[in-house]
């Protein structure tokens, strides 16, 4: 076969060092439309994403040229510099080391992509903690004690 195809779907999550706020003050959409920007500079496409004070979640449609592990690095150092050389920094910011990356098959984008956008309604209702131990059940990972 001369060319490859792929439909490589990802739902990542991630969240700060020490769960320190993501912004203070600063919209999240300022964000997410960097993190936007830098699917542009990398070549893969972010369908969605949400930006609350705790954590990220965002789904891509990862290019069979990149790695899982490569995606979220290149998001969370960018992201990282432009908060820590951001106007309105108050401290120094940083990801935690790890994150959450789970497969979504095409058949689940649209499901996917709601629950994504319904964040803000859903963490009224379920602690960050909770959720993230939910997708890990979900996705028949381990959870740790």
């Amino acid at each position: 076969m001369p060319h490859s195809y792929t439909q490589i779907f990802i739902h990542y999550v991630f969240s700060p060092k020490s769960r320190f706020p993501i912004f203070t003050g600063e919209k999240p959409d300022l964000i997410l439309n960097y993190m936007a920007g830098i699917n542009k500079n990398y070549d893969f496409n972010l369908v969605c994403g949400y930006v609350m004070p705790d954590h990220v979640h965002l789904l891509i449609n990862l290019p069979a040229k990149h790695s899982v592990a490569e995606i979220a690095k290149v998001i969370k150092a960018n992201t990282s510099r432009f908060l820590n050389t951001h106007p309105q920094k108050k401290s120094r910011f940083e990801w935690q080391e790890g994150y959450g990356a789970f497969s979504c098959s095409f058949s689940m984008i649209d499901t996917v992509k709601t629950y994504i956008q319904n964040q803000e309604e859903h963490h009224k209702h379920h602690s960050f903690e909770d959720e993230y131990r939910s997708l890990l059940i979900k996705h028949n990972i381990e959870v740790p004690s």
